[in-house]
């Protein structure tokens, strides 16, 4: 769907998110794949009020292939206890809500003004207001703020909406979950050790998932990004399939780094209360693989489970073909395999260190999910 950029105005005193929601289900819900993601972001000038929030609760949760940014630059009526609670249930919902900073402000004129070639120009304590109502929404939403990473390139549409009093504008960006580039992928699944600690610092952890369920339907995909300070990649994961309610699935996981402890206990806990979900994980890399807690989170997910292999050539080629925008195939760098199974030896040791080896091989035999290397 090519970009386009659309004006909404009241309609017999329906608030301008509303009518967002209704034209959205009539003209984009219909030619869209409910098994497609979809970002949105909106550009606010007023917080939503509580009857507005109300009904975006409904409209998220029953789409769950969606989620939604919101950026104000001011909140309505932020004293009233119910439009506060209503931002939380927001948040718990899985929408991302925030005050508009000089980026956002930045980013909204430029596409969604007709600024004739002019460059912003913030107005006088910008981000003195910024910092005020950024504080108090932190208020509000810091008992239930989970963050949302946004990474994704724009692909759908720029729509500016308003409504009535008080005035309210804000602007919409829907953005489809972004493939990898060949670039991404090369520099971020690349196995083998750099020479300089500085290029770890570009190496991001990145989860790519591939949900196939038992009723036939076309998998479900998705590419996922740990932020600094945020959620990790498999909390952000965890997250989007519980949003699902799914039990009898087979899920594969390709990640650039092994999960850390925390997340290995999370996702282990996940594994054992859905005995009926099949999760296969392979890592490109070992994280911290000498550290004894970091082995230990592995364990933990051998135990609940879940398969864990490294990625080799079948893995690399198959992350390549799902997860990335290519324009030619997949041409493995050189020694790609030669480090995978010096990594798959670490890994076997590890298992034969906490005596679990037998295990492992038990779930192995059973051959769920893809082949493994």
């Amino acid at each position: 769907m090519q970009p386009s950029q659309m004006l909404f105005t009241d309609q017999d005193n329906i608030h301008a998110e509303i009518c967002f929601l209704y034209w959205f289900h009539d003209k984009v819900l219909k030619v869209l794949s409910p098994r497609e993601e979809f970002k949105i972001t909106w550009y606010m000038s007023w917080s939503p009020c509580f009857e507005c929030a109300e009904q975006v609760l409904r409209f998220l949760a029953t789409h769950h292939n969606l989620s939604l940014d919101i950026f104000s630059s001011r909140l309505y009526n932020i004293r009233d206890p119910e439009n506060q609670q209503n931002l939380c249930r927001l948040v718990q919902e899985g929408a991302q809500v925030a005050a508009m900073d000089l980026y956002e402000f930045k980013k909204c004129w430029k596409k969604f003004v007709d600024n004739g070639g002019r460059r912003f120009r913030p107005w006088k304590k910008l981000l003195t207001n910024f910092r005020y109502q950024d504080s108090k929404l932190q208020e509000i939403l810091r008992p239930c703020y989970i963050p949302v990473p946004s990474s994704s390139s724009s692909t759908l549409s720029n729509i500016c909406l308003t409504k009535g009093l008080p005035e309210t504008r804000f602007c919409v960006e829907g953005r489809r979950v972004h493939l990898l580039s060949e670039e991404e992928f090369y520099s971020q699944f690349y196995n083998q050790r750099v020479k300089h600690l500085c290029y770890y610092h570009g190496m991001k952890p990145y989860l790519c998932y591939q949900l196939e369920q038992f009723n036939g339907q076309a998998p479900l995909k998705g590419c996922l990004l740990s932020e600094k300070g945020k959620q990790h990649a498999e909390i952000l994961f965890l997250d989007k399939i519980r949003s699902m309610e799914l039990s009898q699935v087979i899920i594969t996981c390709y990640l650039t780094w092994s999960p850390c402890p925390n997340c290995a206990w999370q996702l282990a806990a996940f594994k054992r209360d859905r005995p009926d979900l099949i999760l296969h994980i392979y890592t490109s890399r070992l994280y911290f693989h000498w550290k004894r807690p970091f082995q230990k989170g592995l364990c933990s997910l051998w135990q609940s489970g879940i398969l864990v292999d490294v990625m080799d050539l079948p893995q690399f080629t198959d992350c390549w073909t799902n997860f990335v925008n290519p324009k030619r195939p997949f041409w493995p760098w050189k020694g790609l395999e030669i480090i995978s199974r010096r990594t798959q030896r670490r890994l076997h040791r590890i298992k034969e260190s906490w005596g679990l080896q037998d295990l492992v091989n038990d779930f192995g035999n059973l051959q769920l999910g893809p082949p493994m290397s």
